[in-house]
Formats: structure tokens, sequence, C-alpha cells
């Protein structure tokens, strides 16, 4: 184990004993001690570990106690990644709590619980703190193609090269990938009109029908990955102006219980940056990774095998994290 994942464990404070259960299986696969706690002694948990030489734990739970969390941030022995799970049955407890931003990390799904392979993959990131990055969402292995955008007309080459790249695959897929491509491709632009102009605030107000070139602090970087099933899309900016609040938005939206509450959600966020409701709808995960006033990466996975028509049926996810 290398030296910035040693002694890390996990206080677990679920409400169901099943998905208790499941949680101490996960991480005492990924090697992590995990720990049961409650109301009554999840700080008393805490502070044993870190009198015991614990330097980083986790602190996983499904409900916002605020009162709670604030006295965890008063142990100065140990740092407390305090990761939020939120799913059907707890999303009404969380969605209008401003509790929401004590959390560095929150997970979510709009159906049953969240899936492992995204609570492990947060596990490998927080335990090598090597947040960004669409290879951490995808296949180990997977190749990614890599690009950096200098001009907002660039966006037209970016438009065709991943329809091609995305119609490509159905020669792995073997069907068409015509319907898919389009959904990637307006993803993307989704992405890139977040990166260039909503993200940086000397662009917010300019007309976007007028040619940019970008400084070089101001430049986005670009990236595809497919491991056969799934297809990450990763923008990153150089600004981190993304603020939680904006996580609030993003989690009612991804619960919204029918179309009319969507399309309601759609036109409040109308001029604020949040184009990206367009497409969640269509997507299977969207990941934004957050260092404020420095770097945001939003990261969007389709999955190839579910039929386009499915789309808006599907399970989907959302997960948050400030750095």
């Amino acid at each position: 184990m290398d030296s910035v994942s040693f002694n890390l464990d996990a206080v677990i404070d679920v409400d169901s004993e099943l998905y208790r259960v499941e949680l101490i299986a996960l991480f005492k696969s990924c090697a992590i001690n995990p720990i049961i706690a409650s109301k009554e002694n999840t700080l008393n948990e805490i502070k044993k570990l870190g009198e015991n030489g614990c330097k980083q734990t986790l602190f996983i739970t499904d409900k916002i106690e605020e009162k709670k969390l604030k006295e965890h941030e008063l142990i100065p022995s140990i740092k407390i990644e305090n990761l939020l799970l939120v799913d059907e049955e707890t999303k009404d407890k969380i969605v209008d709590s401003e509790g929401l931003m004590l959390f560095g990390h929150v997970l979510s799904c709009n159906q049953e619980h969240v899936p492992h392979l995204q609570l492990m993959s947060t596990i490998r990131k927080i335990r090598e703190k090597k947040y960004f990055g669409v290879d951490k969402c995808v296949s180990y292995g997977a190749y990614v193609h890599r690009y950096v955008l200098s001009h907002s007309d660039q966006r037209q080459w970016f438009r065709d090269a991943l329809y091609e790249f995305i119609k490509g695959l159905s020669h792995v897929l073997g069907r068409p990938t015509d319907a898919y491509a389009q959904f990637g491709v307006e993803v993307q632009e989704e992405l890139l009109m977040n990166a260039i102009w909503d993200a940086n605030p000397k662009l917010q107000d300019v007309d976007r029908r007028v040619p940019i070139a970008l400084l070089p602090q101001e430049t986005v970087q670009v990236e595809w990955s497919f491991d056969g099933t799934y297809l990450a899309i990763g923008v990153r900016d150089a600004f981190g102006s993304f603020s939680k609040e904006t996580v609030y938005k993003y989690l009612k939206f991804l619960f919204a219980s029918d179309r009319k509450a969507m399309v309601r959600l759609q036109q409040e966020a109308a001029g604020a940056g949040l184009g990206l409701f367009m497409v969640l709808e269509r997507l299977s995960s969207l990941i934004i990774t957050v260092t404020p006033h420095k770097t945001t990466e939003v990261i969007a996975i389709l999955n190839l095998t579910t039929s386009p028509k499915a789309f808006t049926r599907k399970q989907r996810s959302f997960q948050f994290f400030s750095i």
C-alpha cells in the first residue's frame, strides 16, 4: 500500500441495516477498516481513531445532522472526509438541507442505493488524492483521448470529431451508434459552453456568437474515453467557479418525479449556467469535481449498451467532489 493511502478507516452511519452490511463488505474488500457508528457514538469513534494514530478517515452517512458534522470538524488530530449517500429513500431529507454544504463528497442515485462501483471509484480517489480525469470513471486501461481548446471556433471541430468517434464505435457494439453520437455531441457542447463562458467571470456576459480566443490560462481541456460499455466525456476549466449551492439544483432535478417538475427546474435555472439539465436525464452519471477558484471538471458518462429510447427511464447518478 502506498504512503498516501495508509491507515484509512471508514466510520459508517446509515439507517438501513442491509445497506450497512453491504458497506462493511465493500470497505473490507478495499482493505479499509469499517466502524459502525450512530448518533450517540460517531464523535467518540472518530476521536478514538485520531488517538490511535489514524490520520484520515471517511465518515459515511445517508443523512445530514449539522450539529454532529460541526463537532467532527473540531477534532484537530484527524482529517475527516465527509461523504453523503443520497438515494430515492433519503432524498426528501437532504435536497433542501443547508447542511449539504458540510460535505466534500456527495454521491446520489435516482433509484436504489448508490452503485458499488461509484463508491469504489470514490474510495480510490480519496486514497490516492487524485480526483480529476476521465480515467477514474472507466475501466482500468481504457485509452483516454485528450485535447485542449483555445478558441471558441474549435467547438465545431470537437462536434464533428466526437460524432465520428462515437459513430465508429458501432463496430465494437455491433449496431448503429448514430443516436448515441448525437446525444454525445449535445452533452459535449453544453460542457464546452459552460467551460468557455459561464465559468469565466470575464466572459459570462459576452455575446457568444462572437468568436473569442482564450488566453493560455483560460484554455479548456477535453477528454474522451470508452471502455466497451461506458463513454466518458470530460471538460475541465481553470476557474473553479462551480458553487456547492448549485448541487441542490442538480439533486432536485435528478430526483424530479415527473416531466413537469423537470421543466420547472430547467426554467428556474435559465441563465444560471445550468444548461446541463437539458442533457442530465440522458446520462448514466454526471460527475463534478471542483477545486474552488482553481479548477472545475465535469464528466458526463453515457452507457452505450442502453437503448437510446430508454435513456430517460434508467438509473442515473450524480457525484460532486469539493477538493
